[in-house]
């Protein structure tokens, strides 16, 4: 890589200067220690039009006047500068490798985009996951596969911008180039208009199933803990980004039908049931099922929290559904049920360990919980993920009920912020 720049690398850089600090002003917080953010655009742009000192000037000096501007903390300032001009040094280094040189003086080198490309992204999200996972004692693992969750598709779909814009900036200038911008930004604008709205709407979620918990104090936190396990279930058990966040949404909705009136006296009860008490708390999957059926955009999640207390035997409720004809989902659902019931103290026995729960679900395979995703998850490895998801639920959503409403609505958000930034997502 030449340190070596030109006329036309200086004022190059000067326009995508600009343009970095512009996206990275726009940026947005999409979770824990995460930011949507297009600020890779400029930044690969760029690197393929001056792929040597102007790029890495550019770069880190948008970077830093935008985190002073934004009064960051100078450890923060120094994380963000260092992580960027890690991912797009190595991105240059790639790139130069590959045979690419400077579209100011060579056609595009398509094999050598698409690898510059690559690993500005791959560098990017491995060192925030690594910092993410120290900051919130999660695994390395778990941290690489939300980052790339949400935002691997929009890394596909952003890829053909990076090179439209900086082609359109060797053939036109930077004044159409900063027209082709505008769009880009407004563009963004109206993806975080939406992404605000999905919060907001989990945010309520959050809050009206913390609302119903309040009425027991032996099961607070219980609907995000069984939501979080359904989710590390489902991805185990090999399901797509798309049916893991269904199966995790009707997972929060399960107990809803508990706001009913009839059950409140019943949740408040420090002991065991009796007969007639179970017989009406029996009930509340299918009231469940009822209200989460009369939001239109849950309509797929009705027979999922209508099922989950169904059993593979057939000797569950309400339907006595069994084996295949129970939804997939609901027997996720199950499983991360137990789970919960038996981490947690209850009135009438103490928790339960990990190992003693691991021996229940082998016990009750093929009896209460389908064969197969209990096959999928207590192989060691598997469990031993879902095991550290239990330990992290823990803290985030704790039994003893120190969660009011509003903090539970908050609390998958509240680790620490590092003001990183997401490639494309």
């Amino acid at each position: 890589m030449s340190t070596v720049w030109d006329h036309n690398d200086a004022i190059a850089a000067g326009f995508f200067f600009a343009f970095g600090m512009l996206a990275h002003l726009l940026g947005y917080k999409r979770g824990a220690g995460r930011m949507g953010t297009i600020a890779f655009l400029p930044f690969l742009s760029i690197a393929a039009l001056a792929p040597n000192g102007a790029a890495l000037a550019c770069v880190a000096g948008s970077i830093a006047l935008t985190e002073l501007i934004a009064r960051r903390e100078p450890l923060k300032l120094l994380f963000n500068v260092s992580q960027h001009l890690l991912a797009v040094a190595l991105a240059i280094i790639v790139y130069v490798a590959l045979g690419g040189e400077s579209l100011f003086r060579a056609p595009v080198n398509t094999v050598a985009f698409v690898a510059m490309f690559a690993v500005f992204m791959t560098t990017n999200r491995a060192v925030v996951s690594g910092v993410l996972s120290i900051v919130n004692r999660t695994s390395y693992r778990r941290e690489l596969y939300v980052a790339y969750r949400s935002t691997l598709i929009n890394d596909v779909l952003a890829f053909p911008l990076v090179l439209i814009l900086a082609v359109m900036y060797v053939k036109l200038g930077w004044y159409w180039s900063a027209l082709l911008v505008l769009p880009m930004v407004g563009v963004r604008q109206l993806y975080k208009t939406v992404f605000d709205l999905e919060r907001v709407n989990e945010e309520l979620l959050q809050l009206m199933v913390a609302a119903i918990e309040a009425r027991d104090p032996y099961t607070s936190g219980h609907s995000q803990r069984v939501a979080r396990y359904s989710r590390v279930i489902a991805r185990l058990a090999g399901l797509g980004a798309r049916k893991v966040e269904q199966i995790g949404t009707a997972a929060l909705l399960h107990d809803v039908g508990k706001i009913h009136e009839e059950f409140a006296p019943i949740l408040r009860k420090p002991g065991r049931l009796s007969d007639a008490e179970f017989a009406i708390m029996k009930t509340h999957s299918a009231k469940g099922a009822a209200l989460v059926g009369k939001v239109t955009h849950f309509a797929d999640l009705v027979p999922m929290v209508r099922a989950h207390h169904e059993m593979w035997s057939g000797r569950g409720y309400p339907d006595g559904l069994a084996g295949d004809a129970i939804p997939l989902g609901a027997r996720v659902i199950a499983i991360a049920d137990t789970l919960d019931a038996m981490t947690t103290v209850r009135p009438y026995r103490p928790a339960r360990s990990l190992d003693e729960v691991r021996q229940e679900i082998t016990r009750m395979a093929g009896a209460q919980f389908d064969p197969r995703l209990c096959d999928a998850v207590l192989s060691v490895d598997q469990w031993s993920a879902l095991c550290l998801e239990v330990e992290i639920a823990a803290r985030e959503f704790p039994a003893d009920g120190s969660h009011g409403p509003e903090e539970a609505a908050l609390a998958l958000r509240r680790s620490v912020e590092f003001p990183t930034h997401g490639a494309a997502s």
